[in-house]
């Protein structure tokens, strides 16, 4: 019997997919997002996903499942952001987590979120999760990892991803996956030879390509736009895909192909970040919705790779969980 799961901050599904690749079953999923639960519901069509805030969850309804898995709200941590914390709304979102831990008490908790929650307000903010976990009996374990280093993603991506265990050997046994060497490159991705959608590119008659003309000259990198900055990637990486692509204008990475100066594709977006290529959004969901869910979602084989670890430790040491 497939071990189960069960989804908090579900998004578009990334770290789901990642645990059904490896062999997971995915029992439910829960999102407040609508244009997420649109996505998320277009490419998990046997899953129960329940479309409802967090705080307004009734636990006790829900089947109990062996993995609980959450990527938590992570603007209240980064670097990008004010770094409020708890004691931005978004932040204090961690602690309804808690309620799953006291009503369902799943064997293993999965959590994902950015390198900087590790620094965070002097590292107070990681001891608060690491008590959380640490009063219901759970053992931690967490490591930061790179896209480009543990999921062969040409992406700068650095998360911190935590696992905390109920069985004492099981933590003493896991073991993160090793560093593997890249091999895709943005090229890879990119097929500047391929014309895109004329959506994704910049003419003379834009007032941002004023700008960036002089800018985005090369045809080896991608360029990331910050706020008002706009700066090669000399690394020839992909830069961090952030939620800003579909919430701010002009915030996408940039690209110079046969055809133009353009911005990197959603389909391009979803590839640095390892989505499998059966995935795809319906029709409903508009372009920037699109680059948002991607910004706020996971590099997907890092986490698979994580899953991989579970689920092998698992079969290893023989545990009914």
């Amino acid at each position: 019997m497939n071990l189960t799961v069960g989804s908090l901050f579900s998004g578009i599904g990334g770290i789901d997919i990642a645990f059904q690749q490896a062999g997971f079953r995915i029992k439910w999923a829960i999102e407040n997002d609508s244009a997420c639960c649109e996505t998320y519901r277009y490419n998990f069509p046997d899953v129960e996903l329940i479309e409802k805030d967090i705080r307004e969850i009734d636990v006790s309804c829900l089947c109990a499942t062996d993995v609980l898995v959450a990527g938590f709200p992570c603007q209240a941590f980064s670097v990008g952001g004010e770094q409020m914390g708890f004691s931005d709304e978004r932040g204090s979102l961690f602690y309804e987590i808690e309620k799953f831990l006291v009503f369902q008490k799943p064997k293993i908790v999965f959590l994902e979120n950015v390198s900087n929650l590790l620094d965070h307000n002097n590292g107070k903010s990681f001891d608060i999760i690491h008590d959380v976990l640490s009063r219901y009996n759970y053992i931690i374990r967490y490591k930061l990892l790179k896209a480009s280093e543990y999921g062969n993603i040409p992406q700068i991506r650095n998360r911190i991803y935590i696992v905390a265990f109920k069985n004492q050997l099981e933590s003493d046994t896991f073991e993160f996956p090793k560093e593997i060497d890249l091999n895709i490159s943005i090229e890879d991705v990119l097929k500047r030879n391929e014309r895109k959608k004329n959506v994704y590119y910049y003419n003379e008659y834009d007032t941002f390509y004023k700008k960036i003309k002089n800018i985005v000259v090369r045809k080896d990198s991608i360029y990331r736009v910050y706020h008002d900055s706009v700066k090669i990637i000399r690394n020839r990486m992909c830069p961090t895909l952030t939620a800003s692509m579909g919430i701010k204008k002009d915030q996408v990475p940039l690209v110079l192909d046969d055809y133009g100066i353009r911005k990197l594709t959603v389909y391009e977006c979803l590839e640095f970040q390892g989505f499998p290529k059966e995935f795809k959004f319906p029709k409903t969901i508009t372009i920037k919705d699109a680059y948002k869910q991607i910004g706020n979602s996971v590099c997907v084989p890092v986490v698979r790779r994580i899953a991989n670890q579970l689920m092998a430790n698992n079969t290893k040491q023989n545990i009914q969980i």
